[in-house]
């Protein structure tokens, strides 16, 4: 492949946002943000967290004009969801391939290990780069959170004051950058520092 599109995929929204388009020349910002329904192709990928491969016609009559190459039956889009364990992170979509290996099951199959490989090492970095700054005691917090329990509940289990576990509720906001515990177990999810 000669060409790359880069997006990231938030789960909680739906929102895509291209990252980067890396091609020959070298790399530059991708300025798209969008629903995840209005790509019907990445959508299907998403949810099956397979790569797919959809050309011609298919192609054309479901997507939108914008996303649309002027050479309209030529024109196709392969979709590679980038997933660790169930949770899709993001998708790439490389385009200008240059082989002359059709794009087959093979190709589709490979596509989908490397998209898994690469959501994986993603999730391990931020796992690591987290247990940094999450505190063993915030991590099994947000846990039991993530469980459904209250803080009265949470703060029996752990034989603590519920004053300290909504302390430990604000620290883990902050440092997971994140404006609520809703979005703090979400985001904790995703990164992989709990399950």
């Amino acid at each position: 492949f000669l060409q790359v599109h880069m997006y990231s995929y938030s789960m909680l929204s739906g929102t895509i946002e291209g990252i980067l388009d890396i091609n020959e020349q070298g790399t530059s910002f991708l300025d798209i943000r969008d629903n995840i329904k209005n790509k019907p192709h990445a959508r299907s990928a998403l949810r099956k967290q397979q790569a797919v491969y959809v050309y011609g016609s298919e192609f054309i009559l479901q997507t939108q004009t914008k996303y649309t190459k002027m050479e309209m039956y030529s024109s196709y889009i392969i979709v590679v969801p980038i997933a660790s364990n169930s949770t899709v992170i993001g998708f790439a979509c490389p385009g200008m391939y240059n082989s002359t290996d059709p794009i087959g099951d093979r190709l589709l199959q490979f596509l989908t290990l490397y998209g898994k490989l690469v959501g994986n090492a993603l999730v391990s970095l931020n796992y690591v780069e987290n247990e940094k700054k999450l505190t063993k005691r915030e991590i099994e917090v947000l846990q039991r959170v993530s469980w459904g329990e209250s803080v009265k509940e949470i703060a029996d289990y752990m034989q603590i004051s519920k004053y300290t576990i909504e302390d430990y509720m604000k620290s883990t906001i902050r440092k997971l950058n994140v404006q609520n515990r809703v979005q703090a177990v979400a985001e904790a999810i995703r990164q992989g520092i709990i399950k």
